[in-house]
């Protein structure tokens, strides 16, 4: 046995050997498996095989996303964070879009139909109250005729194309605009907030509010809910449109944002939940410029960092809450890339503090 000491040491390393901890390297490897591999005339530092083709360096785990261990069948339970919104709707997106477009332009036509009909009314009243003017005569009659274009199928825009354009004018210029101006002073937002009854059935006719009546609606609206408000983005037309959103929107947004106290592991203040149902009235760029101005990323990923590192969440919750937040914005929003990278990069900001907390545990594989 003294004899065989020696010869197995030899065996086992040269002097010659590189000292370093090198992949491939004998040392890498415990003295009976060197010996075997030297009888076999493994050349340090290279892979097995007749070729030594073999990988040299070892394969190294990828970064382990969840530190629990659960079961097959296992489900997550949803976390009660605040942060739940309403699930999507059934239908894929594509579908869902296409049954919307349809939506809308049969609402349209029937709108067109509806508007046909009260004119045609209107015209007729006018008459059995004593105008015989020869103008209400002569609508009157086109408006009947364009009925005929009511008919069969027909293209939206297709009835008031029809009219002659004086007759659009007289209605339009001359009917309209004293009804209109009763109504809009009778009319009270939180009874008809869709306008049903005075503007909608006449906007195939108009096309938008009358310049003369926004003052009124302006002053009835300000200040009002959502529901009221966002049938007037159609109505108005599109300059007057951002005077009253940079007037009555836009400040009470950007307020709600200043104030917003962002909340882990529980979201309580739901400004933003507030400003995304807003966000579709505005341009996206409007809404990017009140969460920026806000410093809505610097405070959200302040909170984030400061929850990670003091309460410790686990993976599932603090994925769980990353996700809830980033749901809230709008499509839109989310197609803007700094948006988009300033999400993510609270959720990288999850995986590296989750890496890190394994290291320190000594959570393995």
């Amino acid at each position: 046995m003294a004899l065989l000491q020696p010869s197995f040491n030899g065996a086992l390393l040269d002097k010659d050997d590189d000292d370093s901890l090198s992949p491939g390297s004998y040392k890498c490897t415990n003295p009976a498996v060197a010996k075997m591999m030297r009888l076999w005339n493994y050349k340090d530092g290279s892979g097995l095989g007749a070729q030594g083709q073999g990988i040299i360096v070892p394969i190294q785990p990828a970064a382990r996303r969840r530190r629990r261990r659960a079961g097959i069948g296992h489900c997550d339970k949803p976390y009660d964070n605040g942060l739940q919104v309403a699930p999507p709707p059934s239908p894929v997106e594509g579908d869902l879009d296409e049954c919307r477009e349809w939506e809308a332009v049969a609402g349209a036509l029937r709108l067109e139909r509806e508007c046909h009909e009260k004119t045609l009314t209107l015209l007729q009243e006018m008459q059995l109250q004593g105008d015989s003017s020869v103008e209400t005569a002569d609508a009157l009659a086109a408006i009947v005729k364009s009925g005929e274009v009511l008919q069969g199928k027909r293209a939206l825009g297709a009835w008031k194309a029809a009219l002659p354009p004086s007759t659009v004018r007289y209605i339009v210029d001359k009917v309209l605009p004293p009804r209109l101006a009763m109504e809009a002073q009778q009319w009270r937002p939180s009874w008809d907030p869709d306008c049903d009854d005075w503007l909608r059935p006449w906007i195939p006719l108009i096309g938008h509010l009358p310049e003369s009546l926004y003052d009124i609606v302006e002053s009835k609206i300000s200040g009002a809910s959502h529901d009221i408000v966002w049938p007037w983005k159609d109505y108005f037309d599109p300059a007057h449109w951002e005077i009253f959103v940079r007037r009555h929107i836009l400040p009470e947004l950007t307020r709600l944002m200043r104030e917003l106290r962002i909340t882990p592991p529980k979201q309580t203040d739901s400004s933003l939940h507030m400003v995304m149902l807003w966000a579709p009235l505005l341009p996206a760029k409007d809404v990017l410029s009140i969460l920026e101005e806000a410093e809505f990323f610097d405070k959200w990923e302040s909170a984030l960092r400061h929850w990670l590192q003091s309460a410790k969440p686990s993976y599932g919750e603090a994925v769980a809450w990353c996700t809830g937040w980033k749901k809230l914005f709008t499509p839109e929003l989310l197609a803007d890339e700094h948006v988009l990278a300033r999400l993510d990069a609270g959720a990288a900001m999850v995986d590296q503090e989750t890496q890190d907390l394994d290291s320190l545990l000594g959570y393995s594989w």
